[in-house]
């Protein structure tokens, strides 16, 4: 059985005792499974993670031992249908894809599982000192009050699993999980639910696909009648293999096809070349993970490194002083930012159907370019979109498809044009670059991208001031996520690191709101909160 053992403790946090926790339907029976294509391009990545937030609830207080207890066992049942995240990540070898069509095997990783030494996922309960109230504003608050606030003043380490997770560190994974759970119990009988999973294992459909199934066991195990409506299918589909057909690699080539390679270069994508250790401003921290990445000189010898570009690293400064807000925008304008941009498309783009979430990217890109003073830059500046590829192969994927498809596309504009646009021409050109990825132009990348010599060579984005990498968890029905049947949650805040170019979007249950996560310059972000354009689609 597994044992629990003592935690570090603050004032804030009395109690945190941990253990680790299996699937309740273990098998006996190891598998080992290479991950796919798109996974082992994102092994840089930061985790996969989130914290929700919830009030006490009638029937539902955190400080009494049964929440929890029943939290845990809803969780052991979950795992029987993700025994991967509770098995061993670590690189594959020769023998692992010997049967692939692409027998690439450096910079792949593998999970096994089934085995009496599985890592199991680490489940951590704290007992912390505070209200809910004096850690998270209310619902109605950020709606009204406090539609602009500082999210760093929450301290997501309290509130997030410590764990050293396998990959965290490239070179690190033996006997490491690749998940960990936090369960916190606030003094008022609220609760909050931290989870962190490696990213190479989990994207952001992933995780919430893994937590809704959590979350309906939990509400069985409480004896709250199951809708089809809260929850997905409790099936989760975990099979790389099916992902990288859609590379349609053929069996026993030897030489790539220039003519797909050269499609998917076509892409815009960013191809920045993490191994060029030699360029002006590389920073000291990056060199051993890019060791790890690299492959013999021998290997090296023999092949032709496909065409990079050097990161931009002077237009970033990661010691500078960051600030990182969320703001609130309501359905009405978001609405508004909609119509305002189908009105200024540009003829270039006449033919694209905006949505809301491009109108209001567009809204927040020009606000950014401007808070940054561009508007006299004739250099090239970006915003960097990530996109899950689930539906964008052919036949699509289902949302219980488990791992992390999805890449990173660029949508592009001098500076002086990207302060100065028109929220149509910016909107127009986000939809015109979303577009391009067609099930062939995924296929072409998947192609291109298992015929790298190293998956992690290449980085699709960028930080610091030219450059605006956006993520969204639009449609993905975070504050749907329901434990015992009492109602959406508080409050939902991702994992994301608070650096100068980061920004998220979350839309709010079923108001038609958004929340966005913005991380800038502090000067930047002051000159934006300031900037009269930023609620310029607030009243008709």
């Amino acid at each position: 059985m597994p044992c629990f053992r003592d935690m570090a403790v603050t004032d804030d946090t009395p109690v945190r005792i941990a253990k680790r926790v299996f699937p309740a339907d273990r098998s006996k029976n190891i598998t080992i499974t290479p991950l796919s294509i798109l996974d082992a391009t994102v092994v840089r990545f930061t985790d996969c993670g989130a914290i929700w937030f919830y009030d006490k609830a009638d029937g539902v207080n955190a400080n009494d031992l049964g929440t929890f207890e029943r939290l845990e066992s809803a969780l052991s049942e979950t795992l029987s249908e993700y025994p991967h995240f509770t098995g061993q990540l670590r690189w594959a070898t020769k023998e692992d894809v010997k049967d692939s069509c692409n027998p690439r095997h450096f910079g792949r990783p593998v999970v096994t599982y089934g085995s009496e030494r599985d890592p199991g996922m680490e489940l951590i309960r704290v007992k912390y000192g505070r209200e809910l109230d004096a850690i998270v504003p209310t619902m109605l608050e950020r709606s009204t009050s406090k539609k602009i606030w500082d999210i760093s003043s929450i301290r997501q380490s309290d509130f997030l699993p410590s764990t050293q997770l396998a990959f965290s560190k490239i070179t690190e994974y033996a006997d490491l999980p690749v998940a960990a759970a936090q369960l916190t119990a606030f003094k008022c009988g609220g609760f909050a639910v931290g989870i962190r999973i490696t990213h190479c294992l989990s994207d952001a459909i992933c995780l919430l696909h893994f937590i809704h199934t959590w979350a309906e066991r939990s509400r069985w195990l409480h004896h709250t009648p199951k809708t089809a409506e809260t929850s997905p299918a409790l099936s989760a589909l975990f099979n790389p293999g099916l992902l990288d057909a859609h590379a349609n690699l053929g069996p026993g080539a030897t030489e790539p096809d220039t003519g797909r390679l050269s499609r998917a270069l076509g892409l815009p994508m960013h191809r920045f070349d993490w191994w060029a250790t030699d360029e002006p401003g590389y920073p000291s921290w990056a060199t051993a993970t890019t060791k790890a990445t690299v492959p013999t000189a021998a290997e090296l010898a023999q092949v032709e490194l496909s065409p990079s570009t050097a990161p931009p690293w002077a237009t970033w400064d990661p010691s500078a002083a960051v600030d990182s807000m969320q703001i609130r925008f309501s359905r009405a304008e978001v609405e508004r930012m909609k119509v305002a941009a189908m009105k200024s498309l540009l003829d270039d783009f006449k033919d694209q159907a905006v949505s809301r979430q491009d109108a209001l990217l567009a809204h927040l890109w020009v606000l950014v370019n401007r808070a940054r003073r561009l508007e006299n830059l004739p250099e090239q500046v970006y915003l960097d979109i990530s996109l899950g590829i689930r539906n964008r192969v052919s036949p699509p994927l289902p949302d219980s498809f488990v791992g992390s498809p999805l890449l990173l596309a660029y949508t592009n504009k001098t500076g002086a044009q990207a302060a100065a646009s028109t929220i149509g021409a910016a909107a127009g050109a986000i939809r015109k670059t979303v577009s391009l990825f067609t099930p062939q132009a995924v296929s072409d990348h998947l192609y291109a991208s298992a015929h790298e010599v190293s998956p992690q060579r290449l980085w699709q984005a960028f930080l610091g001031s030219r450059h605006l990498l956006v993520t969204s968890w639009a449609r993905s029905r975070a504050y749907e996520v329901n434990f015992h049947g009492t109602g959406v949650a508080r409050y939902v805040q991702t994992q994301m690191p608070f650096l100068d170019g980061v920004l998220q979007l979350m839309d709010i249950a079923d108001t038609g709101d958004f929340d966005v996560n913005l991380s800038l310059d502090k000067g930047a972000m002051e000159r934006l909160l300031s900037d009269p354009m930023l609620r310029a689609y607030d009243k008709v």
